[in-house]
C-alpha cells in the first residue's frame, strides 16, 4: 500500500522546524576539536572580522540578549582572540578587534561550515545549494 500523501507545509513552517536543528547540528560541529566555539563566539567572531561592530549590534545579529553576547566576547578577550580598547566618546564603549588567533579560530570554524556545506552539496545537490545559499543570503545580509 502507497504511503499517503505528505500534505503541504508553508516555507515558514517547514524553516521553523528545521531552523532548531540545524542549529543543534551547527553548534555540535562548532564544538567538536581542539577549538570549540559556540554558535554565539562564532557569530560574534565572524562579525568583528568583518566590520567594526558594537556588542549591542553583535547581539541583535546573532538572536541573543545583550548579557548573552556580553558573556562570550568577554569569553573570547580572556582567551586571547578578541581584543577590546577604550573606544572614543561615552566611557563604557569598547572597541573590539581580532587578534591573529581570533582569525585562526574563525578560519578554522569556517571551514567546519565550508565541509557541513559540502556534505550538503552532496543531498540537495549544489543546484538547489545555491539557490538555498542565494535565497538566505538575500533575506538575512548579516
Amino acid at each position: 500500500m502507497p504511503a499517503p500523501p505528505r500534505p503541504q507545509t508553508d516555507a515558514a513552517e517547514a524553516l521553523a522546524a528545521v531552523a532548531p536543528l540545524a542549529t543543534r547540528w551547527i553548534e555540535r560541529l562548532l564544538a567538536q576539536g581542539e577549538t570549540p566555539l559556540t554558535m554565539t563566539q562564532y557569530l560574534a567572531l565572524r562579525a568583528i572580522a568583518r566590520e567594526q561592530i558594537s556588542s549591542a549590534e553583535l547581539a541583535r545579529r546573532a538572536g541573543v540578549t545583550r548579557q548573552t553576547m556580553h558573556r562570550a566576547v568577554t569569553q573570547l578577550v580572556d582567551e586571547g582572540l578578541l581584543v577590546s580598547t577604550p573606544g572614543p566618546g561615552f566611557p563604557r564603549s569598547s572597541l573590539i578587534e581580532l587578534t591573529a588567533a581570533g582569525r585562526e579560530r574563525r578560519d578554522i570554524a569556517s571551514g567546519i561550515l565550508r565541509d557541513l556545506e559540502h556534505a550538503l552539496a552532496g543531498r540537495l545537490g549544489t543546484g538547489t545549494l545555491a539557490e538555498l545559499r542565494e535565497s538566505l543570503t538575500q533575506a538575512w545580509p548579516g
